[in-house]
């Protein structure tokens, strides 16, 4: 079994400092690379590749779990970073900049989109549906890895967002508004609790857990909660993700009941 490795950046907040990683789940912590204005950092699901940026310094990319790092691309005003599942598509965002797109493992970043007030990004875990979400702009969404982009929703003060793994169920905060769903890869969203300085946003594999964090406030989770009935007709359906399992009996007058099921479904 491959360990699993974490990681913490120095915090802005109390100045320049270092990137420090942990093979023992946190317990321990050794500094790497050199001292700088750390802001961003994303991981492979191994913990080998991982990708940090600061603001106004490069991208600094590893391979061997943190303990060396090379410098990539320019220096640019850096915001957030984020990852696929294996480290080889990542995506970084330039505030007052543009959106970069990487296929090698940052050896080499492409600019996408125009220039906008990015904030937060999140990508599927095979790299290929990003969300990314401009602070007094809209949502923008892509599934070719970046190449494109459609705007969603309004314009907000859009701050955090994050992604399922297979990039249906999506996450989105606005800084001092709601927090906002999707369950279909971002075309819809739907407007969830209350009015509040969301400032980071988080999503379990299969997104029906969520955790939102704000400034001076608490941490929220919430638990998506199943729909128990399809609706009527043609338009119903049920949606699985892989492992899922449902077994389904003809009741009669065109309806089936679940007998039993494994996994989370979209019922619709």
């Amino acid at each position: 079994i491959a360990q699993i490795e974490t990681f913490l950046l120095g915090s802005v907040a109390v100045g320049i400092s270092q990137i420090y990683t942990s093979a023992d789940s946190g317990v321990t912590w050794t500094p790497r690379e050199s001292s700088r204005y750390w802001i961003g950092i994303a991981s492979s699901a191994d913990g080998n590749r991982l990708v940090a940026l600061g603001n106004n310094t490069r991208i600094y990319t590893s391979t061997d779990a943190g303990v060396s790092w090379t410098a990539r691309d320019s220096v640019r005003g850096w915001v957030f970073v984020t990852s696929s599942a294996d480290g080889t598509h990542l995506l970084a965002s330039e505030q007052n900049g543009r959106l970069f797109t990487s296929s090698d493992s940052g050896v080499t970043w492409t600019p996408r989109e125009s220039t906008r007030q990015w904030y937060g990004i999140a990508s599927s875990a095979d790299g290929n549906r990003l969300v990314a979400v401009a602070y007094q702009g809209q949502i923008y969404t892509s599934t070719d890895a970046g190449i494109s982009w459609t705007p969603r929703e309004s314009v907000r003060n859009w701050y955090a967002a994050a992604s399922s793994a297979d990039g249906t169920r999506l996450i989105a905060a606005v800084l001092g508004g709601q927090i906002y769903t999707s369950t279909d890869s971002g075309v819809t969203w739907t407007a969830q609790d209350s009015n509040r300085p969301w400032n980071g946003v988080a999503s379990s594999a299969d997104g029906t857990r969520l955790v939102g964090v704000h400034g001076g406030g608490q941490i929220y989770t919430s638990t998506a909660t199943p729909t128990s009935a399809t609706s009527v007709g043609v338009t119903g359906s049920i949606q699985g993700r892989p492992y899922d399992a449902i077994d389904l009996q003809y009741v009669g007058n065109g309806r089936f009941v679940d007998r039993s099921s494994a996994g989370v479904f979209d019922v619709r």
